[in-house]
């Protein structure tokens, strides 16, 4: 596509591309964002824009990148994600979710609710998948490149950046910031602002919602191994399953683990994933069962979720020790068969050392050809990174010589740090009043006020621009994250608390997120948000 002045047009174009996330079709994208850029006459006149393959993917995608260069040093950074999540929610119609008006046609002729059915008929909003999340904040940022590549006035340089792999484990954003060093260091550059467009929520139709930050997220797995038995011999046996259901019942939507900073609130923590690991039926009870569940942080680092974890696990094991000697009690009317042992409740980096003091030498051959067995496995899907601890952790465990139940708990991928503008000691005293400025801005536009979050709860590529918790952060993933390999998973600490860019969320309002009702509201497309961002940049350097 080429340079256009109809940004609805643009989004209907770039929507058309398939682009789900983690898969090949997210490089048809990077090269029609490509092909797109060195339209506009000034990158095809400077070349100021490329492709950077993201090394060791085994996709072959890439970041795209241009930079309209100013007067100034002084850079902003629009960055947006390029991937979408897959279109199974669309059923019958996922063959037209990419075509917006063939979409919107075939859902009006479904019995949906009054809010959907209302915003199908209105002529408000664009539906299809992606459209929101997060094609439509691109198409913006590609409008305000444009523009800004003929603004004489505005003295910033303007670097744009569009990511895969957003929707997965943020492939793309954590080699980002490696590339951003580089550009900064060819252009000589000084980046003061990253703008992240993605969509929001808000509670009035006519009160844009921007965010000073972005949630991070901790992924905990959780590994118990038992005492198999028969179940025709229950008592010589433990049950994993039920100390595995006692961590959960003590964590799941447990409000009290809710954390908090600056007046807002993460939601609580939930898990994702949870099952015994028998492999076929029998008349036993399973050996091991595990699961994994994430925590949403404002304030809490690795360190203090793999604190507040332990002690729930410990409490968990104690509560189904007593559950189960106080029903050994009645089965066999006295208190001969009470079971006593050890409270073993390791981290990673604990049990790791243990199976090490055991037999290190093995324990490296076993490591080793379970990393290369798993590596293979996730690059074919036949298993999920958060899965493949299971699996490392199991071998392992064969190591060790624990006597009675043991829970392993470890940190699976994906990190995501949090972000707030508010931890930031040094700001320029402009980018200390963002949600002043952009107040006034949108006042003096439209005659209303924004509303200002500190933090933005989707989980964004935010996160990966600043690191504000270093020694409570890095060690504790690097030695409980069974996966911290540079084949499987790693982050750029040290790159990216080296660029330690403050952060504002500037994105159109959208609607249905991952469902197959999916839309975007066309006048922040059209006027509101790129008004409001580009009026923005202008205040701030020209």
């Amino acid at each position: 596509m080429k340079e256009s002045n109809n940004i609805i047009d643009m989004l209907k174009f770039f929507v058309s591309i398939q682009s789900d996330t983690h898969t090949e079709m997210e490089i048809d994208m990077e090269n029609s964002i490509c092909n797109f850029i060195s339209s506009i006459p000034y990158f095809d006149t400077t070349g100021n824009y490329g492709i950077e393959m993201i090394p060791s993917d085994d996709l072959g995608r890439s970041n795209v990148w241009a930079l309209k260069k100013g007067k100034s040093d002084k850079t902003i950074i629009l960055l947006n994600h390029h991937d979408v999540v897959d279109v199974n929610d669309y059923g019958s119609l996922k063959n037209i979710a990419h075509n917006t008006e063939s979409i919107e046609k075939e859902l009006k002729k479904i019995k949906l609710n009054k809010e959907i059915t209302d915003d199908l008929f209105s002529q408000e909003w664009i539906f299809g998948r992606g459209t929101a999340d997060m094609k439509a904040g691109m198409c913006i940022q590609l409008k305000i490149l444009e523009d800004f590549s003929k603004d004489t006035k505005c003295d910033a340089s303007i670097l744009f950046l569009s990511v895969p792999d957003e929707e997965t484990i943020s492939a793309g954003m954590r080699h980002a910031s490696i590339l951003l060093k580089k550009l900064e260091k060819k252009f000589q550059l000084k980046y003061s602002l990253i703008i992240n467009s993605e969509p929001h929520s808000r509670d009035d139709k006519n009160i844009p919602v921007i965010y000073e930050g972005s949630v991070g997220k901790t992924m905990i797995t959780v590994y118990v191994k038992g005492i198999k038995s028969h179940i025709g011999e229950i008592f010589n046996g433990f049950n994993p399953s039920l100390i595995l259901s006692k961590i959960i019942n003590n964590t799941e939507i447990n409000s009290e683990l809710c954390d908090r900073d600056l007046g807002e609130i993460a939601p609580p923590p939930s898990w994702g994933f949870a099952r015994d690991f028998k492999e076929c039926y029998d008349a036993s009870i399973p050996e091991s069962a595990g699961g994994f569940l994430s925590f949403l942080t404002l304030t809490k680092t690795p360190k203090d979720i793999l604190s507040i974890m332990k002690k729930i696990c410990v409490d968990s094991l104690i509560e189904s020790l007593e559950n189960y000697n106080k029903n050994a009690n009645i089965y066999y009317g006295d208190s001969e068969h009470r079971l006593s042992f050890p409270i073993n409740v390791k981290l990673y980096d604990e049990f790791l050392l243990d199976a090490i003091k055991n037999n290190k030498d093995e324990v490296e051959n076993v490591l080793e050809k379970t990393y290369t067995r798993i590596t293979d496995s996730i690059k074919k899907g036949k298993i999920s990174m958060p899965e493949s601890n299971f699996e490392i952790i199991k071998e392992v465990m064969k190591l060790t010589q624990y006597s009675g139940p043991v829970v392993v708990i470890a940190i699976s991928p994906p990190y995501y740090p949090h972000i707030s503008n508010n931890k930031f000691e040094h700001l320029d005293s402009k980018l200390r009043e963002i949600s002043k400025s952009l107040n006034e801005i949108n006042l003096s536009l439209y005659g209303n006020k924004i509303h200002k979050k500190h933090y933005f709860m989707g989980i964004s590529d935010l996160s990966y621009t600043s690191l504000q918790n270093y020694e409570a952060t890095v060690p504790y993933i690097k030695s409980n994250m069974p996966l911290w390999r540079d084949e499987l998973y790693s982050i750029p600490f040290e790159t990216i608390k080296s660029l330690s860019i403050p952060v504002v969320n500037i994105g159109p309002w959208g609607k249905d997120l991952h469902k197959f009702t999916e839309r975007v509201y066309i006048k922040d497309l059209v006027t509101n948000t790129y008004t409001l961002i580009s009026e923005f940049i202008k205040k701030l350097y020209s």
